[in-house]
């Protein structure tokens, strides 16, 4: 195997290496991965927190790890689940102290008041406005109850205090440096398609074989979209939230309103293709008398099919390459046409065959409507 060339000017001298010539691809790795940048965040913040309670004064000298802990816990992937996650955090483990400094009055043994603070956190864990922070409750609580024992109250200032730093602490480098991950949304976006695409391309498979697939074999073709769906979304809404309070948010406002435009739209298709997939699956089997299509017009809807995963195949950004979507047009044509001929010589309505062709004719239209892809024909 080759190795890659060196670049070369105009005069065809290797060009010199310029120190911005690796920042292209570090700056793809760092969009792509937004938990690398998630850690680096994580990092500072922490070191930070560790740094400043050398200066803090009483318990901080104390228990001066609790800082780098709470802006662990308050780091996230967007600014407003950074604030949130410290205000919840924070509030746990201030509700888990104060459960357990009221029951270190108890006059009862230590192992009946770990039964007692165990049993009270649980059920403030789960309170929803702690949301998955609930669980510190307890871990705050048995905390102070027994390692705090000796002096409960100092070390509640420690552990409740600090963590408190800490997450004030990594909110603010979330601040400074915001993360906006518009480049994982966008790969989730592009499985969906690719995954819409692939469901299409086995329905199209299934229509060119020489029998029509039985209701097991289309069972076996059929795809499971939901999860890929449901990433799609979650990665969506992450946009969505880390837009707010984000510096960088106007200046990527159109990247962000473009993917929640394809996102609607991808749900929109989800749910066309999955109807679609159930209605060739349910009306041309094998295990029917009457099918749908048949012969004369399988070979049609296939090719039709494969026109619709073409175009999906070939989005770029927001747009759909112009001569795959007018290739697609034109094989959706050719099915209608198909169609119109074999009305002419059967008594047969064909409602299920139209069905068919109408609802790829949708599919299509939600990618690229008809109109636009006319417009973008060459003179």
């Amino acid at each position: 195997m080759q190795g890659t060339a060196a670049p070369r000017s105009q005069d065809g001298r290797p060009r010199p290496w310029h120190p911005r010539s690796w920042r292209a691809p570090l700056q793809r790795t760092w969009a792509r991965h937004p938990q690398l940048g998630l850690a680096l965040r994580a990092a500072i913040a922490a070191t930070i927190a560790w740094a400043l309670t050398q200066f803090l004064p009483g318990p901080a000298q104390e228990y001066p790890y609790y800082a780098p802990f709470g802006a662990v816990i308050a780091t996230s992937t967007t600014l407003a689940g950074s604030a949130r996650s410290a205000a919840q955090s924070v509030a746990a483990i201030a509700l888990g102290a104060a459960v357990a400094l009221a029951t270190d009055a108890l006059p009862v043994p230590i192992a009946a008041r770990i039964g007692i603070v165990v049993s009270i956190g649980v059920l403030l864990a789960g309170w929803h406005r702690l949301g998955s922070s609930g669980s510190w409750v307890t871990t705050s609580a048995l905390f102070v109850l027994i390692i705090g024992g000796g002096d409960p109250v100092d070390y509640v200032l420690g552990y409740a205090g600090l963590t408190f730093f800490g997450a004030l602490i990594g909110t603010a480098v979330l601040a400074v440096f915001p993360p906006l991950p518009l480049a994982p949304s966008q790969t989730e976006l592009g499985r969906l398609r690719d995954l819409l695409a692939a469901q299409l391309e086995d329905l199209a498979d299934g229509l060119q074989q020489e029998h029509p697939p039985t209701e097991d074999e289309w069972r076996e073709r059929i795809h499971t979209i939901d999860p890929v769906l449901a990433r799609m979304r979650a990665a969506v809404q992450q946009i969505d939230e880390a837009r707010r309070g984000n510096r960088r948010a106007r200046r990527h406002q159109q990247d962000a309103e473009r993917q929640y435009a394809q996102a609607r739209a991808l749900e929109r298709l989800t749910l066309m293709i999955e109807d679609l997939t159930q209605l060739i699956a349910e009306t041309e089997t094998a295990d029917l008398s009457h099918v749908a299509l048949g012969p004369s017009l399988r070979p049609s809807a296939a090719e039709a099919l494969t026109g619709l995963a073409d175009v999906l195949r070939s989005v770029d950004g927001a747009t759909a390459d112009p001569d795959t979507t007018r290739g697609a047009y034109a094989d959706l044509h050719a099915l209608e046409a198909e169609l119109r001929r074999a009305r002419r010589h059967t008594d047969d309505d064909l409602f299920a065959a139209s069905s068919i062709a109408l609802a790829i004719r949708r599919c299509l239209a939600a990618v690229v409507p008809e109109e636009l892809a006319e417009e973008e024909a060459p003179d």
